[in-house]
């Protein structure tokens, strides 16, 4: 087949995919045509749309692809001219005044991004382009995949007939005509900007449709204007010349080198990140050399009081002579390093050959330029002047049944190069969208990185390819189109799919919907149980969201010894609150509830405690007590040493009891009701001791051996001999042990009880039966962490509700089949086991540390 051209080849390869979808083999063309040769019946009319032209395919994996797939693969053969018959014949007739020079055809599903236009002024290509009239839609019009931006006359007209579009019975077709012009700078796609430290714009024009040829035609495609890069010599000068802009742009007035003798170059004080407004100062940058002939820039007003003015030592990468040069304005020197830059091909004085698309948003060149004046200055993005001759006649039948076919005359060749396919083809859109709607919730959280993470979005990606792994390659977006190589463009892209699946947004106002949406299920499959704002102290808003199932709720009622701890990395402008137990009868540790906040003081965590028991009781029927207020319930709360927390929850206990007039269970002499949050707290609260002495840890190079002793030792439940003793050791051992003592005694009243039994009234019993830490939060914490972190909202709850779902679902199987999580189960021996081992390791560590 090499003798065919390409339109011949892909109507043979056309033919044969009909043959084989209709079970027919090339042989059955034989006895086919002696049959029809004999009969004398009239030659039967054009086939109706059903068996128009299909695609082509580029490749044999294009047979097993989407037809959108297959339309992008699609290379569109060379338009055909008319011959003298078809002349004749008034077959390049488009109307009686229009007719054009040469046709090309285009099959159902085909992605045609570069229509051919004349080669000459006047001369005018027909594209007729077969379309589906059942799936056919304003979105899928061939117009949409141009890559040229289209200028006037969007509404289009009906005119009378269009001879070369015909219906099933050859007669022409009545259709509405769109008359429009190539304007390369009225619309993102199309035309180019250039730097105007370009010395000249090139006018070229192309006429083609290949998409090799466009690339080939490219000015980035060209040899470049600059020099061979990555020599050490230019990696030097352009990072010097780079690291003196970057410091002029952070602290100096301007770039301009003012000619007169009182020029300076002004440096501003070295100011804060939350400053929004820089502060100039008026020393003057300075670069030095130190005793040991080390170079160093520094502000002149810089010194030993004045330490927030600007001091830089690290110039080790850095061409010193040309860096002094520029800050102290020494033309001399500075014409010559640049000059010798530009015989090599590189550097400020180079013509520019930067160019972009108009939909980059840059409206100045990356490359700094010295002008004519002596200033640096970046180049100003200019467009590519210039008045595009070409146009495009299209063509719609009024009835795209009768006559599916839409006509494209492109008349005149482009006045400008071709423009990059940053623009992605409305079909190949539809595929993307569809890929990203198969990471179902995970959509929420998706980003152009993320979704590679998603198996179901790869699986997919690799059928809709048909990929075959070619070099052990694994697909990506812009094997699909160019275009998806742009990151940003795909964020756009997935931006879209999210705000048609989520309304709302992801953030409290999706939550708020899911919750409504959840509130209408079973009790057994609700998860976000309320999602609410709540003014608190000084009109400051809280914005609370309650996720538990009545499984966790049932769990929460049944536990005695929780801990509770917030986590700040899971959401992006939240925290998650955690309580957590553990689960004697499956051996693990489970969440009983989980809430979203955006405030940690304790009015907040008065509302939060509320909220989730309020829930678990109204799920279970029973109501959640506190042994030493009803006798039985909840005996330990462990917690860190967040002053919100432990207040808010013996506010919650004070507001609990303010109406039970019974004696205390341990201060029998005191009434509930009048028992104080501190006092409440007091009856079950307990410090974490990791984090206890992991706070003790970062005060050890501030106190003596003694004194840090001390403040470990109050950790215990044992009873000091001394205890007073033991404070005046700490108090005396210097300003900072003093203020950690004065905090633990006066600022976080339930600090010391909290950790030290004996001030404590929970029974030595219940104290040691507890856990000592909030391990077991820091290790939920540590299993959300694997599924993300710095999520949205919405993502973070339907995580948090995907490993809470599959955490009862593990129960549920050990409990029927005896199948654990883990080949051992966490028994207590294996639980005191570990611990032993990891001290042994610590203990190793710090020795040799040490």
């Amino acid at each position: 087949m090499s003798f065919l051209t390409d339109f011949q080849r892909c109507a043979v390869q056309s033919a044969q995919i009909l043959l084989e979808n209709a079970g027919l083999s090339p042989q059955d063309l034989d006895s086919f045509s002696s049959s029809s040769s004999s009969s004398s019946s009239p030659s039967p009319p054009s086939p109706p749309s059903s068996t128009l032209p299909i695609l082509c395919p580029a490749s044999p994996s294009t047979r097993n692809a989407p037809l959108a797939v297959a339309g992008a693969r699609y290379i569109p053969p060379p338009a055909r001219p008319f011959t003298a018959e078809d002349l004749t014949q008034g077959r390049h007739r488009v109307t009686r005044k229009t007719s054009a020079h040469a046709i090309v055809e285009h099959p159902i599903g085909a992605i045609v991004e570069y229509p051919q236009t004349g080669h000459h002024v006047g001369e005018s290509i027909a594209h007729i382009f077969h379309v589906d009239p059942s799936s056919f839609t304003p979105s899928l019009h061939p117009k949409s995949s141009f890559q040229y931006s289209l200028g006037d006359g969007h509404d289009g007209q009906i005119i009378g007939q269009c001879l070369m579009l015909r219906d099933t019975s050859r007669q022409p077709v009545s259709c509405t005509k769109l008359r429009t012009s190539c304007k390369p700078f009225i619309h993102c796609p199309s035309g180019l900007k250039i730097c105007s430290g370009r010395q000249h714009a090139e006018i070229s024009s192309h006429h083609f449709t290949n998409i090799s040829e466009v690339l080939a035609h490219h000015p980035s495609a060209v040899q470049p204007l600059r020099g061979p890069a990555n020599t050490a010599d230019q990696e030097l000068s352009e990072k010097t010349l780079a690291f003196f802009v970057a410091l002029s742009a952070q602290y100096l007035d301007s770039l301009s080198f003012d000619t007169s003798s009182e020029a300076d170059l002004r440096i501003g004080c070295v100011r804060s990140s939350r400053q929004s407004v820089k502060k100039k100062c008026n020393g003057k940058l300075v670069m030095q050399f130190d005793a040991y002939n080390q170079p160093f820039i520094r502000c002149s007003l810089h010194s030993r009081t004045a330490r927030s003015h600007l001091f830089i030592r690290n110039l080790q990468e850095s061409d010193t002579r040309y860096l002094q040069a520029l800050l102290d304005d020494d033309r001399r020197i500075i014409t010559e390093c640049e000059q010798l830059a530009k015989s090599q091909g590189y550097g400020p004085l180079m013509p520019c050959s930067f160019v972009t698309s108009p939909s980059s948003q840059k409206q100045v060149c990356p490359h700094w330029h010295r002008q004519a004046d002596s200033t640096l200055k970046q180049g100003v993005l200019r467009k590519w002047a210039h008045n595009c001759t070409a146009s495009f006649d299209i063509y719609v039948p009024e009835d795209i049944v009768a006559c599916p076919q839409i006509l494209v005359l492109c008349t005149n060749p482009h006045s400008h190069p071709p423009p990059m396919p940053v623009k992605t083809p409305p079909p190949l859109i539809d595929i993307f969208h569809g890929l990203i709607s198969l990471m179902k919730w995970k959509l929420a959280d998706a980003t152009p990185r993320r979704i590679y993470l998603d198996t179901a979005f790869v699986e997919g990606l690799h059928q809709v390819l048909d990929w075959k792994f070619p070099g052990g390659r694994d697909a990506m977006l812009q094997d699909l189109h160019p275009s998806f190589a742009n990151l940003d463009h795909v964020r756009r892209l997935i931006n879209v799919m999210r705000s048609t699946t989520y309304p709302s947004g992801t953030g409290f106002e999706g939550a708020c919907c899911l919750a409504n949406e959840h509130a209408s299920l079973p009790l057994e499959q609700r998860y976000v149980r309320c999602a609410e704002t709540h003014v608190i102290e000084h009109g400051v808003e809280l914005k609370l969201v309650v996720c538990m199932t009545s499984r966790m709720s049932s769990h929460l009622v049944q536990a005695k010894r929780l801990s509770i701890d917030t986590s700040f990395k899971r959401a992006q402008g939240w925290q998650e609150f955690e309580i957590e137990s553990w689960d004697t009868e499956h051996c693990r540790s489970v969440v009983s509830a989980r809430a979203f906040t955006t405030s940690q003081s304790a009015k907040a965590h008065l509302i939060l405690f509320q909220r989730i028991f309020d829930i678990a009781s109204a799920d279970t029927g029973l109501p959640f007590s506190f042994r030493h207020i009803h006798g039985f319930g909840c005996e330990i709360v462990v917690a860190d040493s967040h002053k919100g927390q432990g207040l808010g929850l013996g506010m919650y206990c004070m507001q609990l009891s303010r109406s039970i007039s019974t004696p205390c269970t341990y201060e029998p002499h005191r009434r509930l009701c009048d028992l104080s949050p501190y006092d409440h707290l007091r009856c079950f609260y307990r410090l974490c001791v990791a984090h206890f002495k992991r706070n003790v840890h970062a005060l050890r190079t501030y106190v003596s051996d003694e004194v840090y002793s001390a403040m470990l030792s109050l950790a215990t439940c044992e009873e000091h001999p001394d205890i007073q003793r033991t404070l005046n050791t700490i108090r005396r051992g210097g300003p900072k042990a003093a203020a950690w003592l004065k905090d633990k005694l006066e600022g976080t009243k339930f600090a010391l009880p909290a950790l030290y039994q004996p001030m404590s009234l929970i029974p030595l019993a219940l104290w040691k039966a507890s856990p000592s830490t909030t391990n077991g939060n820091e290790q939920a914490h540590r299993n959300a962490y694997r599924e993300g972190v710095h999520l949205t909202l919405l993502a973070g709850i339907m995580k948090g509700m995907k490993f809470d779902q599959g955490a009862t679902s593990s129960m549920d199987v050990h409990a029927t089949f005896g199948v654990s999580t883990r080949d051992q189960e966490a028994t207590q021996v294996y639980r005191a086991t570990r611990c032993i081992v990891r001290q042994s390791m610590n203990l190793i560590l710090n020795i040799e540390h040490n």
